[in-house]
């Protein structure tokens, strides 16, 4: 069978156009592939607002690459200071070093506000530093944890904002002054531990971050970790 469907006449199309004055009002990107002509002077015709729809666009299109660019420029940093983090961590001979090194330097270096660390044991306690801010050790099976149920079975590093209650648990009397939030499982298979670098801004960390550098991160505190405490027990 062959094609029935016929062009439209000119005539056709005007009149449409005539029954729909607003047909470029609502459906603006026809605009965009007309061949227009200018206006007389007082006037603003199709092609002024077919190159102020394009403009637009443009306009658009250009906060995008510079969203981008800043975000590439950020994670660059971001991968610097991790790595530069990680190589005094490793150097540091026991946690009675590490753990000032890892609370101090996060502060400076991730121009955090608040940092808090948890700790998980299966049989006993391990042997820490006296008077570390923020830093304190609960049973893997410690009820309280169960608000972070979901970070930790992802095992993946999350940024932004996290609950009253996980803040809560974090933070204590400081959580409503959090506005957000990097949280990092430390290790996996088990787990080691929480480790929450916190802001008082609420634009400092979001869920555009990288958080790979931040899995890494959480992946050289495990071993630094397991191993002091090994080191410990061993004694």
């Amino acid at each position: 069978m062959g094609d029935n469907i016929q062009p439209l006449a000119i005539e056709d199309v005007i009149a449409y156009l005539e029954a729909n004055p607003e047909f470029f009002l609502d459906y603006p990107e026809a605009l965009e592939n007309l061949v227009l002509s200018a206006a007389p002077a007082g006037t603003i015709s199709l092609a002024q607002r077919q190159a102020a729809r394009l403009q637009t666009k443009n306009n658009q299109l250009q906060e995008q690459l510079l969203s981008l660019i800043e975000t590439a420029r950020q994670n660059n940093m971001l991968q610097a200071r991790v790595h530069e983090l990680c190589l005094k961590l490793m150097d540091s001979p026991n946690l009675t070093a590490l753990l000032p090194v890892l609370m101090t330097e996060l502060k400076q270096q991730f121009n955090a506000d608040e940092i808090a660390l948890r700790l998980f044991y299966h049989d006993g306690e391990h042997a820490l530093p006296d008077n570390m801010e923020n830093i304190t050790q609960c049973h893997i099976d410690d009820v309280s944890l169960n608000v972070f149920d979901k970070v930790l079975s992802k095992q993946e590093p999350v940024c932004g904002r996290l609950s009253n209650a996980q803040k809560a648990v974090l933070f204590g009397e400081e959580k409503d002054k959090v506005a957000s939030i990097a949280c990092l499982p430390i290790g996996h298979d088990p787990c080691c531990g929480l480790l929450a670098i916190a802001s008082y801004d609420q634009h400092r960390f979001d869920a555009n971050m990288a958080t790979d550098y931040l899995a890494y991160l959480g992946e050289v505190l495990m071993r630094l970790f397991r191993m002091h405490f090994h080191n410990h027990n061993g004694q």
